[in-house]
């Protein structure tokens, strides 16, 4: 179901009972840009990862987030050895901010990417759900909260004054108070108490004053205090051209004003709930305190925790506690894909072609029943990119992996191999250590093994490779087209290489430590961070490709299958698409001369549609 701020506040306890049951919960995001990944080399450590996205990610936002709940219930008494009930629900929340502060980034490509994908951009601007950080979300309730005080005393105030006779040195104190009203203004107030009075003859409910800015209004409400404070009510409203106006109403008894004050702040508390809108729904998840399964979702938990809960911390492991401390369970499926056992059946962690592979033996997803007919999605009728559709697919492939470890389905967080896959955050393009562990530290891994290499425009990846021929097999991983780093699968050689390989002109071999101390050194190179080496200037190396020496290079598998590529195809990968595939590069006379490590444009593989990117 598509959630709007035409229906939130009708939906919300639904939304609310829905999290309250579910057993867990799938999530994915649709945002106006991705973080770029160009700065990420290949054995970078994921605090500098982590770091990297805080200093070089603009302010992207998210625009639709999808939620599906799974409820798992067990089975009936009289039929134990059935499979427990697997029911869903499934949200589709656009997002938009709210307020003429709010300013966000957006990225083309990204944009575009929804568009072409049907993304209803004109329901997003229109009917968008608003939301609230934390200290936003203090700040209106600590507003509202003050102006009702003010109003109940005022009414208050009102009702004892009517109930004595009017202190002639208050009435004074006032008239000394009142703020003096422009020349150009008198007539405008003249013609306002005329109104009053004619309106005071007559036998009309109500009288609207409008056509007035903030300053006329309050000269308005000085002019009936002093004279119509005993004969009328007043109240401020907004038109259909949302200006505001004083509607002027007889004089109410405290009764009336009571009771009318109570549908105020009826509605003052509705539309504080739609001011703070789909942040209400992640609050409430966040309390749930259950499984968040997502595939690929590093940006998803990046984005959801800056946008709806605080600023990110530059501090690495004050992250890690922040994102344990909404979300306390959370499963990346993209991570669970690199389970040695399933990757014999699962040879692609593409979200669509994980749920392809677990569709059949050794898999088994469950038949899962829609709870109402208004949440539900279906494999045949694909909504590829709508980020509830994909909320559910992650689910049933996430239901599919699980099934090849028999999980008790009614147990999740307590099954022994999934905790190994707890809390683990998939990050793309690392070669080691390739996950952000939220339960503690990552393991630690030597780079005595690494080599960066620099040689002519020239070679290819046969050229590298037996360079390092003596030293057993390698691993290749570009860096751009006259760099690369080289790992050693006999780890033991490392230190070797340095003394002994040949020499070729252009060709250059540095140590991991050394290329370390390279990229501090060079212009723009923030510093100051432990070992992040990061780029302010956000340029990096895009890495290509990384393939054993046994392999042939995909570079000439292009040629021999005269493979070519659109150098239109996006620069940004999509969530779950080929991101073990060389990223598309940037034309060399375009490339940042300040220091940036610069790509070119190379034919790596055809793609059969954007997708597949």
């Amino acid at each position: 179901m598509d959630i709007t701020k035409k229906n939130f506040i009708e939906q919300l306890p639904l939304i609310r009972e829905t999290i309250r049951d579910a057993t867990f919960f799938a999530m994915d995001c649709e945002f106006t840009g991705l973080a770029s990944d160009r700065t990420i080399f290949p054995f970078d450590t994921p605090e500098e990862v982590y770091l990297k996205m805080v200093e070089n990610s603009p302010h992207y936002i998210i625009v639709q987030f999808g939620l599906c709940a799974f409820r798992v219930e067990p089975p009936a008494e009289d039929n134990k050895d059935a499979e427990p009930r697997v029911s869903y629900k499934c949200f589709n929340f656009f997002c938009y901010p709210k307020g003429r502060g709010n300013v966000f980034s957006c990225q083309g490509e990204s944009m575009r990417f929804l568009a072409d994908n049907g993304f209803d951009f004109n329901r997003l601007f229109r009917e968008g759900l608003a939301y609230a950080n934390e200290s936003e979300e203090q700040r209106y309730r600590a507003d509202l909260k003050e102006r009702q005080a003010t109003r109940a005393a005022t009414i208050l105030a009102a009702a004892e004054e009517e109930s004595n006779e009017a202190d002639p040195k208050a009435a004074k104190m006032s008239d000394v108070n009142a703020i003096p009203v422009p020349t150009e203004l008198q007539q405008q107030v003249y013609d306002t108490a005329a109104s009053i009075e004619e309106f005071l003859q007559s036998d009309r409910p109500e009288l609207i004053v409008g056509n007035c800015n903030a300053f006329q209004r309050k000269l308005i409400y000085q002019m009936i205090e002093q004279r119509y404070i005993r004969k009328v009510s007043t109240s401020t409203v907004s038109l259909e051209n949302n200006q505001k106006a004083i509607k002027v109403e007889r004089k109410r008894s405290y009764e009336e004003e009571q009771a009318l004050d109570e549908q105020r702040r009826a509605q003052e508390n509705e539309d504080l709930e739609l001011n703070v809108g789909i942040s209400l729904v992640l609050q409430e998840l966040s309390k749930a305190r259950k499984l968040i399964v997502g595939h690929n979702m590093l940006l998803d938990l990046f984005y959801v925790l800056r946008q709806f809960f605080k600023p990110l911390p530059v501090d690495y492991q004050e992250f890690k506690k922040l994102a344990k401390e909404y979300f306390p369970l959370l499963l990346d499926t993209k991570y669970l894909c690199t389970n040695a056992e399933i990757k014999v059946d699962v040879n692609s962690s593409v979200l669509a072609h994980v749920y392809d592979a677990v569709s059949k033996a050794p898999f088994s997803i469950p038949t899962v029943h829609a709870e109402l007919p208004d949440h539900q999605y279906s494999v045949e009728d694909e909504k590829k990119h709508e980020a509830g559709y994909d909320a559910y697919l992650t689910g049933l492939c996430f239901l599919g992996l699980a099934s090849r470890f028999k999980v008790n389905l009614l147990q999740l967080s307590k099954d022994n191999t999934l905790r190994h896959y707890m809390n683990r955050i998939f990050i793309t393009r690392l070669n080691d250590v390739n996950y952000i562990y939220l339960n503690g530290k990552e393991p630690s891994q030597t780079r005595d093994h690494i080599f960066y290499v620099t040689f002519p425009e020239s070679w290819r990846t046969s050229d590298i490779q037996s360079k390092f021929k003596p030293f057993g097999p390698v691993h290749v991983s570009w860096l751009d087209h006259t760099s690369a780093f080289v790992s050693l699968h006999n780890r033991i050689a490392a230190s070797s290489v340095l003394k002994t390989i040949g020499y070729h002109t252009g060709f250059k071999v540095y140590s991991f430590a050394q290329f370390t101390q390279m990229k501090l050194q060079r212009p723009g190179t923030k510093r100051g961070r432990i070992g992040s080496g990061s780029s302010s200037s956000g340029n990096g190396a895009g890495v290509r490709c990384a393939q054993p020496v046994d392999q042939s290079s995909r570079e000439e598998k292009a040629e021999e299958e005269s493979q070519t590529i659109d150098h239109t195809v996006p620069a940004v990968k999509r969530k779950g698409k080929h991101e073990d595939q060389p990223p598309p590069a940037v034309n060399e006379a375009n490339a940042d001369d300040s220091g940036g490590w610069k790509t070119v444009k190379k034919a790596r593989k055809t793609f059969t549609d954007n997708n597949d990117w």
